[in-house]
């Protein structure tokens, strides 16, 4: 198995009750992984409970399309080392 980018796209009711909308590139091995690391990320952040985090959409991506500048450092080294 390898590695995939998840783009993970939804809302989350904060504890003022606004709705705020997110999306994270997030690195797994399955979706249920970018999904379980999504809720993790965002209940500690923000301090939501699971049930305040609607997610409406997840899907595989490009590393070279992310906007996380961790995975793109990381792709990089990744594709240098198999030159």
């Amino acid at each position: 198995m390898s590695v995939k980018i998840y783009r993970v796209s939804g809302e989350v009711i904060l504890r003022n009750g606004a709705n705020m909308k997110f999306t994270l590139d997030i690195p797994g091995l399955k979706p249920e992984e970018a999904i379980e690391r999504v809720y993790s990320n965002l209940s500690g952040i923000h301090r939501v409970k699971r049930g305040n985090v609607r997610i409406k959409n997840i899907e595989v991506i490009n590393p070279k399309d992310t906007k996380n500048s961790l995975i793109q450092v990381l792709w990089r080294e990744k594709i240098n080392e198999e030159i």
